[in-house]
């Protein structure tokens, strides 16, 4: 029998290994082929009700998905009545939020975004960031490219590497440094709030660019 001791570091082990993909005894641990990141994306938007063609995830994992649709009606229904529970993590944020900016009217309050979809293994996202089985994304914001060994070169339109120029600082919390212009918590909380509602056109996922119903996110 294992005990809790010797489970616990190859537990940690192995969530290291799948979350941040390092190998425990240093160096970069092999990422999930392709082919396996495309049924857990296909997996993970299915179970969020999204509409996933036949095409992306092969026969035999379709009929997968359809005995399990049924699975994903219920966690989904789980998902709803739980939205308004956070992760530990969001909870630390949304409560630094509440309390920054209770000096404010309640109409200015910012809620972090309850919809997500987690980012559980390593390589996800890089998959996420292309059109499926494709190896670039072209957008009016931004231009992305697959590069050799799995790494992704991603151009912003406006890509801001310094911060030279006017620099603005909401007024909370420590001094201010004097070549920096304090700006009212307001101002703070009504750009958050407008950045967690951006235009429909870039809410959607680049992986499913292509498909019939695209997902926003």
């Amino acid at each position: 029998m294992t005990s809790t001791t010797e489970a616990g570091p190859k537990a940690m082990d192995s969530d290291l290994v799948r979350y941040v993909g390092l190998n425990p005894e240093g160096g970069q641990a092999a990422v999930m082929d392709r082919e396996g990141l495309r049924k857990v994306i296909a997996t993970k938007l299915a179970a969020k009700g999204f509409e996933v063609p036949q095409d992306s995830i092969g026969s035999d994992d379709g009929h997968w998905m359809e005995v399990a649709s049924d699975l994903f009606r219920v966690y989904r229904e789980q998902s709803r009545l739980l939205e308004s529970h956070l992760c530990p993590v969001d909870q630390r944020i949304q409560a630094f939020l509440d309390d920054a900016l209770s000096t404010l009217d309640k109409a200015e309050a910012v809620h972090l975004p309850n919809q997500t979809l987690n980012m559980d293994r390593y390589g996800l996202a890089r998959e996420l960031s292309f059109p499926s089985s494709e190896n670039e994304y072209h957008s009016e914001e931004i231009h992305s490219y697959r590069l050799d060994k799995g790494a992704v070169l991603h151009n912003p339109l406006n890509d801001k590497r310094t911060t030279k120029g006017v620099f603005h600082v909401a007024d909370y919390g420590l001094p201010i440094p004097a070549d920096k212009i304090p700006v009212p918590l307001i101002t703070y909380a009504r750009l958050l709030k407008t950045a967690f509602q951006p235009p429909t056109n870039l809410n959607t996922l680049p992986y499913t660019q292509k498909w019939e119903s695209p997902a926003d996110t």
